[in-house]
């Protein structure tokens, strides 16, 4: 035992341990192991994403035994610098081991919501509002400063100047098509110029040049502000053209009109055609050309919202569609492929640039038959960040959060309808296109904070009008994402919160007894953006816990949504069906986000109705086959057991008496629930996230012998002995630290001898020593521990011998310094030799798989110490067993034959 005292004397460094060691080794010898962190402390936090984090995880895991290739390492590398920087030093510490079998809370964050695609550019959709502006119009109906011409049917001769007194008119020559002659016509010869074309619609390339360079030096004329000229005569010229199908003149006359500063009708005409243009994505390329976003700025910037609606409507609608063109489909595509979000939302540079040299290593790591998959980052358009960029430095929105706060002060005083209310339709779905690119756009993503409270009255201010409200919504979910946006709507909690009851209190069904789409719009979108915050903010999860209003919302959305989707006599469409499991997806998010705090997990075990309702998604889902569940359905499953993994940390005891509904009051019928589902289910991942429920649950005493009676022990020992693929690892680890659980009641101990249990354990023990894979062999050591607690398990396993032997021999083996070395020593010898022998090598830069490596290493290291702790002590209770043992059947011979001590000797020594 010197060897195994000398080693764990090592590891005894830790201040604490070596503390309180003396004290608990005498508890020790009666006490349970039990991987799950006390609930008096503070469990760990961890970020989990739902599906794709499954497939880095396993990654993660399957490396711990061996020796890691360069592509893993960078490939762990990547996820936790993601993780730090998403989650903070808190979240780093706690490994991926440790996420796939410890107890405590963790995060879950889902794909954005579901947005429907629409065919093309519109500027209302399938909405029917009311008196709103047409999405197609005609020109002609606009009010010049001039009573308006008659437009000729053919093209007729220039019209002639005033003729002086007592002298013949004579006409004016028409000028060449030069740039230089046109320079020196004046205002009024390029008015008449373009008043030849006056009606023109279908136009000649030629023609399209020469009437492009008339407006090009009117406006260039206009932009010096000359003063020689009526401004009704020069708008008398332009308003001839604005039937014209060239969209590069459309623009040029809209420029030369948005040059005059004009305001009312005239304003509104010259939107009308930039929209005209903008609703085409093939002529995206034309507002790169000249300034016409700038002077719509500007333009704008002399209207109001309320006086001028329809000039912001078609201003604001041809921002989002500019700003939302196919580049924002694929970002939204990408996003819903369930991508880790740290990778996607890190905004801070040194984590940045460590990833973009991380998918640099990765790429060379793939074409040296690494097998690594680069990092796919959301893809963009030059042009449209161009374009975001030059609206940012032009103030749009600036002017955008001021016109938002005009019709919020509007719509406190007097409900909001008609155009004023169009215009907040298209003024947040231009905000939250912008709000897409913000993380990219340093100077936007700053702006774009400050209408985050805005835009929360604005959601305010349009309840009942759901189709306005679902896109105010929209801005403030995809604001969510951004880490500093989040932290400004971290005060608002509890006031979003607020949001769901009055929604849901609207007309929540339709004619046919269906959900209305755009309340499930409205929900999903809350409950996204509250889930982000939850998710950051651990201020937010009590402020939001303790707002009474606000929680008694929150479940009375679930509960009813949760109805009416078990509902067997409705049968809603396809559309409505994944619009709903989306909203009770984001919303179970809120509630498995908001429980991580410890004040709040244990609160809402105890809420009524909280209880009932994940119940019953639990067996919706386990009633439904496998080969039958939708991928929503599987998401919605996922989130709820991510819920129940955070709120069973919290029912380890029971206190009182539960209300009605809480879980607390359904630990028995959850505990045989769970067993069941697991029995049936076949997907590896989803086994995974049951058993990590039953990993914190079957702490409860009531919930260990719930789940025992319900045939659990025998389901945990065949989920053991699967063979390895895929995510067994995962499930191996969660179905051990259960094990533990469930080994700590002595009635669970014998019946698991009789699964021939012992045998597996050291099936198990020796495979994850033999990959040096020291959390595994942890927790089964710490599984042993517990079952020789027992005295008559110990004493059938001394005389049996073999196993117990076995266990004796391995510890001893991988414990043995001399065996395995050490590594930390032997790297700072090392590092040493190597510093001496190139004294430059201090100052080269670190790559990332040398950074990679050395965190690996630490974390061997640690991981080793922990394990070195438990064997230790389970090996020295495997020696007092046998000599327990030994010393009785010494005592037992001694009283049968008191003549036979020379054997007694023998057998002693043997």
């Amino acid at each position: 035992m010197s060897l195994l005292l000398k080693r764990r004397s090592r590891s005894e460094t830790r201040p604490k341990i070596n503390e309180e060691k003396p004290k608990q080794e005498k508890q020790q010898q009666h006490q349970p192991q039990n991987q799950i962190t006390p609930s008096t402390k503070k469990p760990p936090v961890s970020s989990v994403h739902t599906n794709s984090s499954e497939q880095s995880l396993h990654k993660l895991s399957l490396g711990m035994g061996r020796r890691k290739t360069s592509a893993e390492l960078i490939s762990e590398a990547k996820l936790f610098l993601g993780d730090g920087a998403g989650m903070g030093a808190a979240a780093v510490a706690v490994g991926p081991q440790m996420m796939a079998a410890t107890g405590g809370a963790r995060l879950v964050s889902t794909r954005r919501p579901i947005t429907p695609r629409e065919p093309g550019r519109v500027l209302y959709g399938k909405v029917a509002l009311a008196g709103r502006p047409p999405s197609a119009f005609s020109m002609r109906y606009l009010q010049n400063e001039k009573p308006p011409m008659t437009p000729p049917t053919n093209l007729v001769a220039p019209r002639q100047l005033p003729a002086l007194a007592g002298a013949p008119a004579t006409p004016m020559p028409p000028p060449t098509r030069n740039g230089d002659l046109l320079c020196q016509s004046s205002s009024e010869t390029l008015i008449e110029l373009l008043k030849q074309h006056a009606g023109l619609k279908e136009c000649s390339a030629e023609t399209v040049q020469h009437i492009n360079a008339i407006l090009q030096e009117l406006y260039t004329r206009v932009r010096k502000q000359e003063r020689n000229f009526k401004r009704g005569f020069i708008l008398g010229g332009l308003y001839g053209l604005v039937e014209c199908t060239s969209p590069r003149i459309l623009l040029a006359v809209a420029r030369v009109v948005l040059a005059l500063r004009v305001t009312g009708s005239n304003l509104t005409g010259a939107c009308k055609l930039i929209f005209k243009v903008a609703r085409h994505e093939q002529h995206d390329s034309l507002f790169h050309e000249h300034d016409v976003l700038e002077l719509l700025i500007d333009g704008l910037g002399h209207a109001s919202p309320l006086e001028e609606p329809e000039a912001c409507i078609y201003a604001y609608g041809s921002i989002r569609f500019l700003t939302a063109s196919s580049g924002q489909q694929e970002r939204d595509d990408a996003l819903n492929c369930n991508w880790p979000v740290e990778l996607i939302e890190t905004t801070s540079p040194t984590a940045a640039a460590a990833i973009t040299s991380a998918t640099a290593l990765a790429g060379s790591a793939s074409g040296s038959g690494g097998g690594q998959t680069a990092i796919i980052c959301p893809r963009k358009l030059s042009g449209q960040q161009t374009l975001i960029a030059r609206l940012a430095r032009h103030g749009a929105v600036e002017l955008m959060i001021l016109h938002l706060q005009m019709l919020n002060e509007a719509g406190a005083t007097r409900r909001l309808s008609g155009p004023p209310l169009h215009t907040l339709y298209q003024l947040s779905a231009a905000m939250r296109a912008l709000a897409n690119v913000c993380q990219q756009q340093q100077r936007l993503q700053l702006q774009l904070q400050l209408a985050c409270p805005h835009l929360i009255r604005a959601a305010e201010v349009s309840m009942g009008e759901l189709e306005v409200q679902a896109n105010v919504v929209r801005a403030l979910s995809v604001l969510s994402e951004d880490s500093d946006c989040c932290e400004m709507l971290l005060k608002y909690t509890a006031r979003i919160g607020l949001l769901l009851g009055p929604s849901c209190c609207c007309a929540n069904k339709d004619d046919a007894g269906q959900w209305n789409e755009r309340l499930l719009a409205v929900l999903s979108r809350l409950g996204y953006m509250l889930g982000n915050i939850l998710a950051k903010h651990e201020s937010a999860r009590t402020q939001y816990f303790h707002n009474d209003v606000a929680m008694e919302y929150l479940l009375n959305v679930l509960k009813q949504l949760s109805s009416s989707h078990s509902n067997t006599n409705n049968n809603p469409s396809a559309a409505t069906e994944a619009s709903l499991i989306d909203a009770q997806i984001k919303l179970i998010r809120v509630i498995a986000n908001m429980s991580v705090n410890s004040e709040v997990g244990a609160g809402l075990g105890n809420i009524h109705t909280l209880g009932s309702v994940l119940l019953q998604l639990l067996r919706d889902a386990s009633s439904t086959r496998q080969t039958q569940r939708s991928p929503e359905q599987q998401e919605l499953l996922h989130a709820t057991l991510g819920a129940l993994h955070n709120l069973c940390f919290y029912q380890d005891k029971q206190a009182g008496t539960p209300a009605v509904g809480s879980l607390q009051s359904l630990i028995d019928e959850l505990s045989a629930t769970l067993a069941e589902t697991l029995s049936k289910c076949q997907t590896t991942s989803t086994k995974v996230e049951l058993v990590r429920v039953l990993g914190n649950l079957t702490r409860n005493e009531l919930a260990r012998r719930c789940f025992c009676a319900a045939g659990g022990l025998p389901l945990m020992v065949q989920q053991l002995t699967r063979q390895s693929a895929g995510h067994d690892y995962e499930l191996r680890t969660c179905a051990i630290g259960v094990l533990v659980n469930l080994l700590g009641d002595g009635e669970q101990r014998s019946p698991f001898l009789q699964l021939r249990g012992a045998d597996l354990l050291l099936l198990l023990l020796r495979g994850s020593l033999e990959q040096e894979d020291w959390f595994m062999a942890n927790i089964v050591c710490q599984a042993l521990w517990n079952l020789l607690i027992d005295g008559q398990c110990a004493t059938a396993l001394c005389q049996s011998g073999n196993i117990l032997d076995e266990v004796s021999d391995v510890l001893a083996d991988y414990l043995d310094e001399e065996r395995l070395g050490n590594p930390g020593d032997d790297d700072e010898q090392d590092l040493d030799v190597d510093a001496i022998a190139d004294p430059e090598a201090e100052q080269q830069p670190k790559t990332l798989e040398d950074e990679a490596n050395q965190h690996y290493q630490h974390h061997d290291d640690n991981l080793w110490e922990d394990f070195a702790l438990v064997a230790t002590d389970l090996l020295e209770r495997i020696h007092n067993n046998f000599d327990k043992q030994q010393q009785t059947h010494i005592e037992n011979d001694n009283d049968n034959n008191d003549d036979n001590d020379n054997d007694d000797v023998f057998i002693e020594e043997m």
